[in-house]
């Protein structure tokens, strides 16, 4: 008895439904239908349906290949689609072409006049002590002053790793037992007798042409666990002379030029520092 009426009750339940949709019990469901829709909407007189080649449209597309236009411009290379129609050439205006070729002559001007302003420096050498003086002397003659350096360079010749200096003697001795610990046997204790104080009582491991062979040998000496080592460049005992000439005048280089001839051997260059 209960399941017939819950299958009655849900029949007459399917049937209101399928009313309340189909808008069949009063005017609420039927606001839900197109009709209804339309009669709500706003001033609909205003709306119309243009053909394509309405005048209406000229405007917008217009707007459009106005829009376009730059991307054209910004992609000069790409060739334009297959069957497609060229656009018409639009006449460049009359001052452009002339501010365009101007243009690269104003650049050549300005850095005209900001070249005799920037800064400019000339040296001459490697001489000897002995060419240095003729040429300074020859030199005086340009009346240049301060605007003369006179400087002395010396070649690196070779590069040491070493343990620098700690304590002195009893510093070197310890270092020296660590060497010893770590199994380093090939090292050499640099003298009080040493030219230069700073690398008295340190510890030399090693002299090596280049810079690189150096850093190697003290990647070796890390691996074994010494972290102190250094390197340091040893240069030649006799150094060179060379000239720094800054703000020469055209006249003053010509001068310089004339005078250089008389020492073959060396170069005129820009100055590396």
């Amino acid at each position: 008895m209960k399941l017939k009426l819950f299958f009655w009750l849900l029949v007459v339940g399917n049937v209101v439904l399928f009313g309340l949709q189909r808008g069949y019990l009063g005017a609420a469901a039927s606001e839900r239908r197109e009709p209804q829709r339309l009669a709500e909407q706003l001033r609909p007189e205003l709306l119309s349906i243009l053909p394509p080649n309405s005048e209406k449209l000229v405007p917008q597309v217009r707007t459009q290949e106005a829009q376009a236009a730059p991307d054209a411009a910004a992609k000069p290379d790409q060739a334009p689609a297959a069957g497609a129609p060229a656009a018409p050439a639009t006449p460049a205006p009359a001052g452009s072409t002339a501010a365009a070729a101007a243009a690269p002559t104003t650049q050549v001007a300005q850095a005209a006049q900001a070249a005799p302003g920037a800064p400019s420096c000339t040296e001459v050498g490697n001489f000897s002590a002995t060419d240095a003086r003729r040429f300074s002397t020859q030199l005086a003659s340009l009346n240049l002053g301060d605007k003369v350096v006179q400087k002395l360079t010396q070649d690196v010749t070779s590069h040491m790793v070493y343990i620098p200096p700690q304590d002195g003697r009893d510093g070197a001795d310890r270092r020296t037992a660590e060497l010893r610990r770590l199994g380093i046997g090939d090292f050499y204790v640099i003298p009080d007798s040493f030219p230069n104080p700073a690398l008295r009582y340190g510890i030399s491991l090693g002299i090596f042409r280049t810079e690189e062979a150096a850093k190697a040998y003290v990647g070796q000496l890390i691996a074994k666990g010494l972290r102190s080592a250094r390197i340091i460049a040893r240069r030649s005992g006799a150094g060179k002379q060379v000239f720094q000439l800054r703000d020469l005048s055209p006249d003053s280089r010509s001068a310089l030029e004339r005078i250089k001839s008389a020492f073959p051997d060396q170069e005129i260059r820009s100055c590396s520092a």
